[in-house]
């Protein structure tokens, strides 16, 4: 389960799954519907817990949840780097268009469930599937240009 989902929440998106890994094809799930899984990892590594304390510095005006959590969150992840890298390119992009700027933060929310959206589905996908109330559409195109990573769905086993 990654830490993405609590955050989508957060903001009542729906996500991009994929079910059980059994069925190749991209769903769009209810984010009430999905439970965290197990801690998977008793302790982070120092390089770990120093990119989270940058992603939570980042994200903390637009997503409410503690540092702790965010910890927790990772621990739940089967590879918590590849989630944090995830989390990072979302920062950068996050940035490439927040910081430095005067901008209010219901602008700041739209640009972060922007890369949210972008980080498990492509540029046309979020932008079909996401409402623009601050943002117009060339400015969201440029912010999701600055994520680079292959979007990567969230893996959910519905039981």
């Amino acid at each position: 389960m990654k830490k993405i989902s609590f955050a989508i929440t957060l903001f009542g998106l729906l996500l991009f799954s994929c079910n059980g890994g059994k069925n190749k094809e991209t769903t769009m799930m209810d984010p009430n519907e999905i439970s965290p899984g197990p801690i998977l990892a008793d302790t982070l590594s120092s390089v770990q817990l120093k990119k989270i304390d940058y992603l939570y510095a980042t994200f903390k005006e637009v997503d409410p949840t503690t540092k702790e959590k965010w910890i927790e969150d990772f621990k739940r992840d089967q590879d918590p780097d590849r989630e944090i890298e995830i989390w990072e390119m979302m920062a950068n992009a996050y940035n490439s268009y927040c910081k430095g700027k005067e901008i209010s933060l219901d602008v700041k929310k739209e640009v972060f469930k922007l890369v949210l959206m972008r980080s498990g589905s492509t540029e046309e996908e979020t932008l079909g599937h996401l409402t623009l109330d601050f943002l117009k559409p060339e400015e969201a195109k440029e912010i999701m240009k600055a994520y680079t990573l292959e979007a990567k769905p969230i893996r959910v086993i519905q039981k």
